[in-house]
């Protein structure tokens, strides 16, 4: 009794410490654009030092919602320059390093490397579909070239090949890869993720991609959040977290209830369109939308915030 009960402690003290790490919350930025086609890198930086003074932990720039496949090599690597220079280390940077080409990947890492991130986060290659053999085989590679830069593999299934289990597993045997972030919104699984990792490699740190689920997944023992909601509702993410470490979760539970109806006017547009319109409602720059649903979205957004915020 006393070697289980040693056990269940040693147990508890290690989900308390991974807890309680630093670098939960992690703001994914969208990217402005100037007439709809190159980054306004002036607005870029503007956000930067918003998020630099924030209750974030991290900004993540060339992300999903930071719409990274729509940009050219040369804008994804000035985007990352302008926050990097902007942010001055204040916060850590996790740089998108994603690409179609893995030579390009490299590159990335390497700009990353040379700003002096604190990690990249990179998916599949897509567009094609790959075997899992040919998943574990990019992630050994982009490790071993890595040189020592922190890397986190991206599950993201809607638009690209995704990471299964028994993949996930044996990415977790390689030193260079830190963590993984699952954008699945598959409770379930994210579930099974942080047990494995909890019982195979306790450093290897789980994120989710939803906001929907922030809360069950840390209940699950996810390690923190890359989110959308993150850079533009800070505040109340930052409160999500605020409450479940301090074992208050009807708080955490009000907050997460109250951001749920905003999140569904967001998805009520084309990804990654409504949480560009959230970014705006929540007052970051953003360009003109030609789409007509966008004014409605947007004021149904500015209402719910108001309320949430009074």
């Amino acid at each position: 009794m006393c070697s289980n009960t040693a056990e269940t402690v040693k147990e508890r003290d290690q989900v308390i410490a991974m807890i309680k790490k630093p670098h939960s919350i992690v703001a994914v930025t969208v990217t402005p654009f100037r007439e709809g086609v190159r980054p306004d890198l002036e607005e870029i930086a503007r956000q930067t030092e918003e998020l630099a003074n924030s209750r974030a932990e991290v900004i993540f720039p060339n992300a999903s919602t930071g719409e990274f496949p729509r940009m050219d090599k040369a804008d994804k690597l000035a985007v990352m320059e302008t926050v990097a220079r902007q942010n001055k280390g204040r916060k850590a940077i996790f740089a998108g390093a994603a690409d179609a080409a893995e030579e390009t990947v490299y590159e990335f890492v390497e700009a990353a490397k040379k700003l002096e991130c604190d990690g990249c986060v990179i998916c599949p290659p897509y567009y094609y579909g790959l075997g899992q053999e040919d998943v574990l085989r990019f992630y050994e590679n982009v490790c071993a070239r890595a040189e020592g830069m922190p890397i986190y593999a991206y599950h993201v299934p809607f638009f690209t090949t995704g990471i299964e289990i028994p993949t996930f597993r044996k990415l977790m045997e390689l030193p260079g890869l830190f963590g993984m972030k699952d954008s699945s919104a598959n409770l379930k699984r994210i579930s099974h993720l942080c047990d494995i990792a909890r019982r195979e490699r306790p450093d290897f740190e789980v994120y989710t991609g939803t906001d929907d689920c922030l809360l069950p997944a840390l209940v699950a023992g996810c390690y923190g959040n890359m989110t959308a909601l993150a850079a533009s509702m800070t505040d109340e993410i930052a409160d999500i977290y605020d409450a479940f470490r301090a074992g208050d979760l009807a708080s955490a539970m009000k907050t997460q209830r109250a951001i749920l109806p905003i999140i569904r006017q967001a998805d009520s547009l084309p990804f990654p369109l409504g949480y560009k319109v959230l970014a705006k409602a929540t007052g970051l720059k953003t360009e003109e939308f030609a789409d007509d649903r966008c004014e409605s979205v947007y004021a149904a957004m500015e209402a719910m915030l108001k309320e949430l915020r009074a």
